[in-house]
């Protein structure tokens, strides 16, 4: 007897074709093109009784065919899940009976004991008055094992993405203490709060001490943004909370940077016109990536604008909250503006500041982050996200 793998054979057999070129045999027999058909096929009357089977599924449930013949097909099939009030063999009949071809999984029970996954479609005929289910079966054991596979992979992947989120989180924290005290210690001895150091080439060293302390904890905190963005896995501490007190706390943290660039910073959003239930500390950190980089690219003596406004809900859609930061500095020429949206739409972090990590934060919560720019005329990022996030990412 030759072994038959169904699904090396590629295409499993049209039970709807076999249905409409062949009657059932009555029982004892074996219709034509079911015993020329390289795929297991049987056929059943509505209550599940099989009238014929070919030699494929004969093989298959490792059983004589005309043993199988006037048997029930829960004998050979393990029904489907039970979700309600009705047996889980009279929930695979059921599915059967429908005759749409829609791929039906359950577990086929070998006369040897073994049992094999399988896929079942199944078409409806009528011999005369009486409707004949025309059933053709696929082993999918390979598709399971390969299932199972990708499954174990990923979950190994899940977890050695937290091990690596733990590390960095760890690292961060204890890189954090020590830079907090060098830059500490640089400004103390920058501004010279207890006396003058004497020589004025100190003073520049620990300001260059100071700023490089700055630079290290930011690129500290970017890693732990990108590691957390993607592997999806940055917590939601969903809350109520205001965003105009959210942009107040951004621009204090930026005062100092705009001060050195002689930007001017302000906003019109007024204390409690915005609710807002997010993630509140990573959407500020998300905020100031944005007001960062209008601060950097912006002229001498420029200003940075933030308006923000509420987008009424449409249908099923929540509000959407609209949040504008916009620069008057020497904006982007088209080339450049396209490059630009296009890492952030795609994730890519180089050459992007902090707004692909923005854009990155807002597609996980179902916003986004577009730019909009024209030479000479500064450039304008617009955040949109929910107004209430329910704390599940978006994939």
């Amino acid at each position: 007897m030759t072994n038959h793998n169904p699904e090396k054979a590629g295409r499993i057999a049209d039970p709807a074709r076999i249905a409409h070129t062949s009657q059932p045999g009555a029982a004892g027999t074996v219709a034509p093109e079911f015993a020329l058909s390289p795929d297991p096929l049987l056929s059943l009357q509505p209550d599940g009784t099989i009238l014929s089977v070919n030699q494929r599924a004969a093989e298959m449930f490792s059983c004589h065919g005309r043993l199988m013949i006037g048997a029930h097909i829960g004998a050979f099939l393990e029904g489907l899940p039970d979700t309600d009030a009705k047996p889980s063999i009279a929930r695979l009949m059921e599915a059967l009976s429908t005759g749409d071809g829609t791929p039906i999984e359950t577990v086929a029970h070998k006369l040897s004991g073994d049992s094999v996954p399988v896929e079942i479609t199944t078409a409806l005929h009528h011999q005369g008055d009486q409707p004949i289910i025309i059933a053709a079966i696929r082993d999918i054991t390979h598709r399971k094992q390969n299932e199972r596979v990708l499954t174990k992979a990923k979950e190994q992947a899940e977890r050695a993405n937290v091990a690596k989120l733990d590390f960095l989180g760890q690292l961060s924290h204890e890189l954090r203490t020590p830079l907090a005290a060098i830059i500490g210690f640089g400004e103390v001895m920058r501004d010279e709060m207890f006396g003058p150091m004497g020589v004025k080439l100190y003073q520049t060293y620990a300001a260059d001490i100071c700023k490089s302390g700055r630079q290290l904890a930011d690129v500290v905190e970017r890693i732990i943004d990108v590691t957390r963005l993607e592997g999806r896995m940055a917590v939601a501490h969903t809350r109520t909370a205001d965003l105009a007190e959210i942009v107040d706390r951004v621009l204090a943290t930026h005062a100092a940077a705009a001060a050195i660039q002689g930007v001017r910073l302000t906003h019109n959003l007024r204390r409690g016109s915005i609710p807002v239930v997010l993630d509140d500390e990573t959407l500020e950190k998300m905020i100031g990536h944005v007001v960062e980089n209008a601060i950097k690219h912006n002229r001498f003596g420029g200003k940075v604008e933030i308006a923000g406004a509420v987008q009424a809900a449409r249908e099923s859609d929540a509000a959407q909250v609209l949040l504008t930061v916009t620069d008057n500095g020497p904006g982007f020429q088209t080339d450049q503006l396209r490059q630009l949206q296009n890492s952030i739409d795609s994730n890519q972090h180089q050459n992007s500041g902090g707004l692909s990590l923005c854009g990155a934060f807002l597609h996980l919560i179902g916003g986004k982050l577009s730019i909009s720019s024209a030479p000479n005329l500064g450039t304008t990022a617009t955040l949109q996200f929910p107004q209430r996030y329910d704390g599940r990412w978006r994939p």
